[in-house]
């Protein structure tokens, strides 16, 4: 009976002690390190784009609008999402830039928010364009 037991004891040391080599030498390489910080990075766009432009398009139509009808990104820098029929408006467009907020608001043919972007090297750009 005492050797079952330490026959057990020993079992799992060794099956501890393999745990603990398969952690140690699985590491993320530097490939899998920017992957995960794009995704952080486009979900973080994605997620305040959403916020602040549904925000906006709810003040100035009055009604929450929901999912977007279309949506444009790089991923990295803006979003554009735009809502048909939202309320009394049959279009909404919104544009957000990371570190800049929202950059372009039309509804309908109105446009209620215009402004340059302006890159980090102090020159002026803008996202693509999009079809209007």
């Amino acid at each position: 009976m005492e050797s079952n037991v330490v026959k057990g004891a020993i079992g799992f040391a060794i099956v501890i002690i393999v745990g603990f080599v398969i952690v140690g030498t699985t590491r993320e390489t530097p490939q899998e390190k920017m992957q995960g910080a794009f995704l952080q990075t486009s979900n973080l766009l994605s997620t305040l784009a959403l916020d602040k432009c549904t925000e906006a398009v709810k003040t100035e139509v009055g009604t929450h609008p929901y999912s977007p009808s279309e949506s444009d990104s790089d991923h990295v820098k803006y979003v554009t999402l735009i809502w048909n029929n939202v309320g009394s408006a049959k279009r909404a467009e919104c544009r957000y830039l990371m570190d800049q907020g929202i950059t372009f608001l039309k509804v309908d043919d109105r446009t209620v928010i215009e402004k340059d972007a302006v890159a980090a090297t102090g020159s002026e750009t803008s996202p693509p364009a999009q079809d209007r």
